[in-house]
C-alpha cells in the first residue's frame, strides 16, 4: 500500500495540469458562446447595413447624386470644364467649346432647367487649363439671361486637389474654414 503512495497516484489527489483544465472549461464554453453570438451580431449588422446603403443610393439617383446642396436652400449643379469640352455631370453629355451657347445646345436646356429654381447655380469644377472653355459657358448664361442675376461657382481642380480627394486627405485649412463656415 505504501508503494501506492508513494508514486503519487492517490484517487484524491489531482496534478496542476488536471485542475487548471477543470477549471478554463467553463471559461473556453461561456468565450465560444459570446464568439458565436458576436459573430451573428456581425453578420446581421453587415446584411442591415448593405440593405441600407443600397437603399441610399437608389434614393440618390432620384435625387441627383451630382446636385450640391448648400446651406440657404439652393442647390449647386456640376459642370466639369475640360480644355477641349465642358461636361455635365449629371446627364453624363460632354459638349465642345464651340457648340456650348449653340442653338438648341444640351448645356443651354440644362442652363434652363437649373435655374428655373431661383435658389439654383452652376458649379463649374475646371481643370487645368480649361478657364477658357469656363468662360464661354459664363458668358453664354451671361447672354441667355441678360436682365437676370445668374449665380455660378466654381472650384479649380488642379493636380493636387486631386490627388487630395483621391487619398481623402482634405487639406487642414480647407477642412477648418468648412467647420467654421455659418
Amino acid at each position: 500500500m505504501s508503494e501506492y503512495f508513494s508514486r503519487g497516484a492517490s484517487p484524491q489527489r489531482t496534478s496542476g495540469g488536471a485542475l487548471t483544465e477543470e477549471n478554463n472549461a467553463p471559461m473556453m464554453a461561456i468565450f465560444g458562446g459570446v464568439f458565436g453570438v458576436l459573430l451573428v451580431f456581425l453578420v446581421v449588422v453587415n446584411l442591415y447595413s448593405d440593405a441600407a446603403q443600397r437603399e441610399r443610393l437608389e434614393h440618390g439617383s432620384e435625387d441627383g447624386l451630382y446636385r450640391i446642396e448648400r446651406l440657404d436652400g439652393g442647390s449647386g449643379y456640376v459642370v466639369i470644364t475640360f480644355p477641349d469640352e465642358l461636361r455635365i455631370i449629371e446627364t453624363g453629355l460632354s459638349i465642345s467649346p464651340s457648340q456650348v451657347c449653340a442653338p438648341g445646345s444640351p448645356f443651354l436646356d440644362y442652363a434652363r432647367r437649373v435655374y428655373e429654381d431661383n435658389g439654383n447655380q452652376m458649379v463649374f469644377f475646371m481643370l487645368e487649363g480649361s478657364v477658357p472653355t469656363m468662360a464661354l459657358a459664363r458668358e453664354c448664361l451671361r447672354l441667355t439671361w441678360p436682365q437676370q442675376i445668374v449665380s455660378i461657382g466654381w472650384v479649380i481642380a488642379d493636380n493636387e486637389l486631386l490627388k487630395s480627394v483621391a487619398l481623402n486627405d482634405i487639406p487642414a485649412y480647407i477642412q477648418g474654414y468648412v467647420k467654421d463656415a455659418p
